[in-house]
């Protein structure tokens, strides 16, 4: 997906790399002051800021998101966790949470509220609330698309009971590396607004788009002013019970509003950017960057470098069928489920060509299962199926195939006489991926196979690779928010929805995800730094090996905004330029 939400993890004492102060290109100092910031300075109260997203948010109900823009919105706007990951620090560092403990049994952890915490609607904020939103999101009634997997630990519900008003103590049901990742990914809900919808089974439908904005108590920075999703515009204003202070004892957020746009055309949301419309947009395209890179105006655009978002190939390895029809034919599946065809994809495909040339600089080249933002927790030293032509043809005569035809315009067959051809689909709303999907193409054709590109709406895409399974290839993206191994648990077991070569396996289809499942487990729980690092490494090695993921590049992240905009210090890692909204101002 080109978001993904896994469970949203990092160890802050492993990380050894601070990767937004690394990233950022320096640019001319603007007139009103350090553009992008460097260091966080006390603002100004008032005014508002606009920006743009591509698709409206489908609810401000957290536990319901699954997409980036409602991600966006209802879970880092509008809402206040246990414990907020820093992006100048890459730490986790304290929120609604003032402190938390884990215990000797490495399960219990008893966690301490901050004092006179309240809801945007006045009401306090208190330790059964942190318990009562555990019971929604578990609530199989409420169906959390996301969030109720990403808090299970060996497929088991965490305990929580609350002591007192700010004394919480949560129990997991197995040992834990860490509890930060857990606390991380647990937007605080109001009981006393909810609990009637949590009863009657109809939590999911509470919060929607169309809710009034009054009756929707959140505990983020802003909370809902407005919302017209049939004309593309949201409005947030400022939590005036939100929690946190800057540095002078100042309320935060600075900003009175926010105005998110939905606006899909790239070149509508750069002329507004351009007439200051826009305050802010995020993954501009290269050929923007390029244009405003060297600006000396009021807008700027940063480089943040390589993120954690991974552009990958995986084929449909789903051995099922529907009304008896397969989803993929059996020839074809048997190509899929060879390890060794796979990795000849992998050496056919020019990575070089795709990030230099497609993405004009604002890529690298990937080799590994893990995107080139994590430092922290990318190994180097694995196998990398560099471009060969000669390899990949090993590899592919080594499994049975052979070649026809002429040397200009080979013809590649497999053992039973099967020409190998198959389809690539692709987001036709992504136009760098779709390009990159055509030089795979040509790349491939330079073996014999004959490869189709079928560029769909994206909303199509997704429910083809999560729930029709009627494709044979894609070329789509995913991304986690945090470095920890842990925020990959989703895409590795097996049996997960969002293990995308073949999603909800009732038991592990080959030896090697067996082990890929066992593995991912170990490290959840493993409390020694050396050994969980090892584990992740085996985890690296078998996905390089078997390639179910054949990686493509890691996108860059390019911003452009306003120089306005104080205290703007954007990050690689999601939300990007939002990250620290609460301490965004307008400078005079």
């Amino acid at each position: 997906m080109s978001f993904k939400l896994s469970r949203r993890l990092s160890l802050a004492a492993l990380l050894v790399v601070t990767l937004t102060s690394a990233c950022v290109q320096p640019t001319p100092t603007s007139p009103g002051g350090d553009f992008p910031a460097h260091a966080r300075t006390t603002g100004r109260p008032g005014g508002s800021i606009t920006y743009r997203i591509t698709a409206p948010p489908k609810t401000f109900n957290y536990l319901m998101a699954a997409d980036e823009p409602t991600i966006l919105v209802a879970f880092f706007l509008t809402g206040s966790r246990l414990v907020e990951f820093d992006h100048d620090k890459q730490a986790y560092v304290p929120a609604l949470a003032e402190n938390w403990q884990l215990g000797a049994d490495g399960r219990t952890v008893e966690t301490t509220l901050r004092d006179g915490l309240k809801f945007s609607d006045g009401q306090p904020l208190t330790a059964d609330d942190v318990a009562f939103t555990l019971r929604a999101l578990y609530d199989k009634r409420t169906g959390s698309p996301i969030y109720a997997d990403s808090m299970l630990v060996g497929g088991k519900q965490i305990e929580a009971t609350a002591i007192d008003a700010r004394h919480l103590r949560l129990v997991f049901p197995e040992q834990i590396a860490t509890p930060e990742n857990y606390l991380s990914n647990l937007c605080v809900l109001p009981r006393h607004a909810l609990e009637n919808d949590l009863n009657n089974g109809t939590l999911k439908d509470a919060y929607s788009v169309t809710t009034d904005p009054q009756k929707i108590v959140t505990a983020g920075p802003y909370v809902v002013a407005a919302s017209a999703p049939s004309e593309g515009h949201f409005t947030l204003k400022r939590n005036p019970n939100y929690w946190k202070k800057d540095a002078s004892g100042n309320q935060l957020p600075y900003l009175e509003q926010i105005n998110i746009v939905v606006v899909p055309d790239a070149n509508n949301a750069m002329a507004q950017l351009q007439q200051g419309t826009i305050d802010i947009i995020d993954r501009i395209r290269p050929t923007d960057f390029a244009a405003l890179h060297n600006s000396q105006g009021a807008v700027r655009a940063l480089d943040l470098g390589q993120s954690l978002y991974a552009d990958d190939l995986w084929f449909n390895q789903n051995d099922g069928a529907k009304d008896g029809k397969p989803f993929v034919a059996p020839n074809k599946l048997a190509w899929f489920r060879d390890a060794r065809f796979r990795r000849a994809v992998s050496h056919a495909i020019d990575r070089e060509s795709i990030a230099t040339n497609t993405y004009q600089g604002l890529a690298s080249p990937l080799y590994g299962f893990i995107a080139g933002g994590n430092r922290a927790w990318g190994a180097d030293d694995l196998p990398r199926t560099e471009y060969s032509l000669d390899k990949a043809r090993a590899l592919l005569k080594d499994a049975g195939f052979t070649t026809k035809g002429t040397t200009d315009a080979p013809e590649l067959y497999d053992a039973k006489g099967n020409r190998v051809e198959f389809t690539i689909i692709v987001s036709a709303e992504n136009e760098l991926r779709a390009k990159s999907a055509l030089v795979i193409q040509e790349d491939l054709k330079k073996l014999g196979m004959n490869v189709q590109v079928a560029p769909i709406e994206n909303s199509q895409l997704q429910n083809r690779i999560a729930n029709s399974f009627d494709y044979e290839a894609v070329l789509y993206g995913s991304s986690v928010t945090e470095p920890d191994p842990s925020s990959y648990t989703d895409v590795l077991r097996s049996a997960s929805a969002q293990h995308f070569w073949y999603p909800k396996e009732a038991k592990p289809s080959t030896d090697w995800e067996a082990r890929i499942d066992d593995l991912t487990a170990q490290q959840a729980h493993e409390p020694d730094a050396a050994r969980r690092r090892a584990i992740f490494h085996e985890i690296q090695a078998i996905m390089a090996e078997q390639l179910p993921l054949i990686p493509i590049v890691t996108r860059h992240i390019p911003v452009a905004a306003n120089t306005r905009l104080g205290n703007y210090r954007p990050s690689p890692l999601p939300p990007f330029s939002l990250w620290n909204a609460e301490e965004l101002y307008v400078r005079q």
